[in-house]
């Protein structure tokens, strides 16, 4: 009797041991899945920032502060030339684009400034609302609402600028 209890106890934390591995693997597995790992900007190995979406452009931000600022300019002119010519379908890599563009600029700002970092901070997590809302509104077809968020978003990024002087 004390063996087949032994045995059935061997069986229940085999079984257990097996359904610990599993669940860490999904675990695992579910923090590797293509969702998560576009949720938020990835920054490859040479300092490339991959935008979110479905295979798009990536940006990769210059060396200044002022040269990705002249980064910033050029794809705000181009966002605003898509949501004025409706192809709202293309609004969000180019607000993403804007998004990772801000976010290495306040990396590099923060870099050498901790007070402007802290500034940052707020700034850089309005325009990345703003650019979830534009890749929503732009998959949604509403170009009022897209060119309401476009001027949202432009104010943040003078806000940003100012901070950044």
């Amino acid at each position: 009797m004390k063996i087949q209890i032994r045995w059935w106890m061997l069986v229940v934390a085999a079984i257990a041991a097996l359904v610990v591995v599993g669940c860490s693997q999904k675990k695992r597995e579910s923090a590797s899945s293509p969702e998560v790992q576009q949720a938020a900007p990835q920054a490859a190995a040479n300092g490339e920032v991959k935008e979110q979406g479905e295979g798009g452009p990536t940006v990769t931000p210059a060396g200044t502060v002022q040269e990705i600022w002249t980064q910033i300019a050029e794809e705000q002119v181009k966002l605003s030339a898509t949501i004025e010519n409706g192809q709202l379908k293309d609004v969000h890599h180019l607000a993403f684009a804007i998004r990772d563009l801000v976010v290495a600029l306040a990396d590099k700002v923060g870099a050498s400034s901790p007070a402007a970092a802290q500034k940052l901070k707020d700034l850089v997590e309005q325009v990345g609302a703003s650019a979830s809302k534009l890749d929503e509104l732009g998959d949604a077809g509403n170009l009022s609402g897209a060119q309401a968020e476009l001027a949202k978003l432009d104010t943040i990024l003078k806000g940003i600028k100012t901070a950044t002087r």
